[in-house]
């Protein structure tokens, strides 16, 4: 009798596994929209909870802050994409006809200027070619996308709608005390805030900057310069002066002067403020995860998880920040304590 109700339990331990296997497996590909759309749920609830207030209605209130948010997104995408996508292949093909070592013999001279040239030409080649192929698997799987995207929307609606109530879910799920649960909700939201205004907004912010200063100064492919500028500031560590600094210098040894010293003015001056001033305030503001971590994380947790890591990563260490406080403190136990 005994041995029939363990097989029982096996058969059915086996069972419930399974059904979470198969779960995992068919959620596997959608995983990382969903994953996105409960955090931006999560980070646009305060937008909703204010045009809720004075609408009372709840499901109109979610569908106008997802329909404002898919607006801002796709309608620069509609009509930037393709000169984007036609100036990248124009500076990949000119930049590969480009004589580095005789741009760079002007500053350094001897062996030493041909190898920084040839590492140079190799790092922009394979840069730009990667970008290239991005856009390719991009457009090839474009349905794929799409459907993500309206997983992404889905889940985000629902998430924004209904968010009290899956926050009580999962905290009664959590096998974490409640002044535990709170602490990582409270660093979860600071972390979240810190990535997507002190790191994401700052470096669109940064590289809107450049964009609009080499537009005045007419220089010739805003739109990938830009592109560039943003991505290389939104990237920890790195930033936008990897665009202006190289750039200005270019200039001014081509014989533009004017634009050349204007720009390494300008990106001194005006674009590195943004990045001393705005970007320390928001990571400070947000959350007490210290910097070296919040860093190693965003660039681990972008190994790892791919563009979602760059939420997770810091989310991750923020919560091992937290699980060893609470050991250096010997309240250990407290963290289970309902």
């Amino acid at each position: 009798m005994a041995d029939n109700k363990i097989l029982k339990q096996g058969i059915a331990g086996l069972l419930i596994l399974g059904i979470f296997v198969i779960a995992f497996l068919i959620l596997k590909p959608i995983i990382i929209p969903i994953i996105f759309g409960l955090l931006f749920g999560y980070m646009f609830s305060p937008l909703y909870k204010k045009i809720q207030k004075h609408l009372k209605w709840k499901g109109l209130s979610a569908l106008i802050v997802i329909v404002g948010l898919t607006l801002i997104i796709v309608i620069p995408l509609i009509y930037l994409v393709t000169p984007l996508v036609k100036q990248i292949f124009d500076t990949y093909v000119l930049l590969q006809n480009f004589n580095f070592n005789s741009l760079i013999q002007r500053f350094i001279q001897g062996d030493i200027a041909t190898s920084i040239a040839m590492n140079l030409d190799n790092i922009i080649g394979k840069f730009f070619s990667t970008i290239l192929n991005q856009f390719t698997v991009f457009l090839v799987n474009l349905p794929s996308f799409l459907l993500q995207f309206a997983v992404f929307l889905f889940v985000f609606y629902f998430t924004i709608k209904d968010l009290d109530q899956l926050k009580e879910y999962f905290s009664n799920l959590s096998p974490f005390s409640k002044s535990t649960g709170n602490k990582f909700m409270q660093e979860f939201r600071g972390i979240t805030n810190a990535i997507i205004f002190g790191q994401i907004l700052i470096g669109i912010i940064q590289g809107l900057a450049v964009g609009i200063c080499l537009f005045f100064l007419g220089v010739p492919k805003v739109l990938v310069l830009t592109f560039l500028a943003t991505i290389v500031s939104i990237i920890p560590v790195l930033g936008s002066w990897l665009v202006w600094l190289p750039l200005g210098v270019y200039l001014v040894a081509t014989g533009n002067h004017f634009q050349g010293i204007f720009l390494l003015i300008y990106g001194t001056f005006f674009v590195s403020i943004i990045d001393n001033v705005l970007r320390p305030y928001f990571l400070s503001k947000s959350s007490n995860l210290p910097s070296v971590l919040g860093i190693v994380g965003t660039i681990g947790g972008f190994y790892f998880f791919g563009i979602a890591g760059l939420i997770l990563g810091p989310l991750i260490m923020a919560y091992i920040l937290i699980i060893t406080e609470f050991y250096r403190q010997g309240k250990l136990n407290e963290l289970f304590n309902k």
